[in-house]
């Protein structure tokens, strides 16, 4: 008996380290009541990707809960860190994209000068680049306006 737990404990030991690279992935916490959200490590799409605003205007916004999310519809959706938006989008040859006017749900938070950089730089891009994990939203042949990670939620 007492050789099969010590095998059942040396195989549960081997189980868990095995499984201890897979803890070393960056992840961050959206809200204590909310899943952790993984950052991929695959080449992604611009499109049916979830992607964290992680800059914007060049400056670390990574704190902040800020997504979006381009659809195959050509529709667009998303969360400022306070409010949620949504509207149309047009993915052009090039790398080029049209993004429409949004509309947004009006709650007031504390920090609105970041929804209103996002948004605004939202109405400005007028193309965008894609590097493994990482988007860019970019004006012309300008620095990027904002930049993106691709997240998977657990």
């Amino acid at each position: 008996m007492k050789l099969i737990i010590l095998a059942f404990c040396t195989t549960l030991v081997l189980f868990t380290s095995c499984n201890s690279s897979q803890k070393n992935k960056p992840t961050t916490d959206t809200k204590e009541e909310s899943p952790a959200i993984e950052i991929t490590d695959k080449n992604t799409t611009m499109k049916n990707t979830k992607w964290k605003l992680m800059t914007l205007m060049g400056l670390d916004v990574s704190d902040k809960q800020a997504f979006i999310t381009f659809s195959e519809d050509n529709t667009v959706f998303g969360n400022t860190g306070c409010n949620s938006f949504n509207g149309n989008y047009e993915d052009l040859p090039g790398l080029k994209v049209s993004i429409g006017q949004m509309a947004a749900t009006l709650r007031a938070c504390e920090d609105m000068e970041i929804e209103k950089q996002f948004m605004a730089v939202l109405e400005k891009a007028d193309n965008y680049s894609l590097q493994g994990i990482t988007m860019s939203l970019n004006k012309a042949r300008m620095a990027p306006l904002a930049t993106f990670e691709a997240i998977t939620e657990e």
